[in-house]
């Protein structure tokens, strides 16, 4: 007897909810196991999803005009609308405040921008909700006490840009990932923030095939095995002093060091045949490690002339842990064929002479994912 897997088809347009239709694919596949493919036409749609339905595919019907899915929560700041939840971010809430949590496998994206605006503008509904008094919670950077940053008052005025200055800055995804979101592919999509825009939970695999990546500080992060194949990468930064771009924040294995058999843990990150475009001159990193261990693979890179640091690589995230080995402080760090040929790394960067990593592993989508 041959199995046959029911697919339900649902429509979104402007105007309509996207969880609604969200609503309709929990209630069908608990009764009967159907999977279903939501289709969303071209528009801006201001709300949290939660992608927790087995098989679910999210395709918006134009290319050209991706339907844009955004909402505004950040680390630091408790809106009335978000109930008893505290806003920490972490695995305490939603993964770093994402506007779409994917806790379910095989998840499928085609022509979406994934988008937080809580770096970038005031959106409608945020001027529309209220904060609490302990609105400007203090947010600690550090573990020592009294070494956080107080967060400035959030303006009311809708389009607002000025909380996409530093003094606003802080964590908030666009799209996060747990443990459980296996076997995700999200094609020709767009993710936009600044600050830890794309996040994945060790046990999560991620393919992103073509479309944008935007963003600033440490804005892909994570313990997922994930590789972004043929992308555009945008330093989403400005010429105020001090605004860099760090690409990448791995931590493969989460935060206990690796087994020597990667097949155990997972993989980390392969960023393949990507090209990286910035507005400003010298002040993109590809890489800076979330631990020693993190394992991150840039291969056949190319980027915009000048946007690249000539040192490309960072150890700011792991130089004050009690481990930091200056020697060789992260060494599942590699490249190959960069558009310069990796001139100017750190000695601890691997330079590979071919497409294949010291375990074997060859540096395509497919071996990387193991599909």
């Amino acid at each position: 007897m041959i199995a046959l897997i029911l697919s339900l088809v649902l429509h979104v347009h402007p105007g309509e909810c996207i969880n609604a239709a969200l609503d309709s694919a929990r209630g069908v596949y608990a009764a009967k196991g159907e999977r279903t493919t939501i289709l969303i036409e071209p528009g801006t749609y201001q709300e949290e999803l939660t992608i927790d339905v087995p098989g679910l595919k999210l395709k918006g019907t134009s290319r050209k005009q991706p339907a844009k899915i955004t909402w505004y929560y950040g680390h630091g700041y408790q809106y009335r609308s978000m109930g008893g939840t505290i806003n920490y971010g972490g695995s305490r809430t939603r993964r770093w405040n994402a506007s779409v949590l994917v806790t379910a496998p095989d998840f499928y994206a085609e022509n979406i921008i994934f988008e937080n605006s809580f770096n970038l503008y005031v959106s409608e509904k945020e001027a529309q909700d209220s904060l609490y008094e302990v609105q400007r919670d203090k947010v600690q950077s550090t573990k020592e006490k009294g070494k956080g940053k107080v967060m400035p008052v959030r303006p009311k005025e809708v389009g607002s840009t000025i909380v996409s200055t530093k003094a606003y800055r802080e964590r908030a995804a666009a799209i996060s990932f747990t443990e459980t979101a296996r076997n995700a592919h999200l094609k020709n999509c767009q993710a936009i923030g600044k600050q830890d825009v794309l996040y994945g939970d060790q046990g999560a695999s991620i393919w992103w095939e073509g479309g944008v990546l935007s963003g600033g500080v440490d804005f892909i992060f994570g313990a997922m095995t994930l590789c972004v194949d043929r992308a555009t990468i945008i330093a989403n930064i400005t010429d105020e002093k001090g605004d860099k771009c760090y690409i990448s924040a791995g931590r493969s294995g989460g935060d206990q060091e690796p087994n020597p058999d990667p097949s155990l843990k997972g993989r980390g990150m392969l960023f393949y045949k990507c090209h990286i475009q910035s507005p400003v001159a010298g002040q993109v990193w590809l890489a800076r490690p979330w631990r020693w261990w993190g394992e991150t693979v840039w291969a056949y890179t190319t980027w915009d002339e000048g946007v690249l640091n000539p040192e490309a690589w960072n150890t700011g995230l792991i130089k004050k842990r009690d481990d930091f080995n200056p020697e060789n402080p992260c060494p599942y760090s590699y490249e190959y064929k960069s558009q310069d040929g990796s001139a100017g790394r750190p000695k601890w960067v691997s330079v590979l002479r071919k497409p294949i990593l010291p375990d074997g592993t060859r540096l395509t989508p497919k071996a990387w994912l193991g599909r």
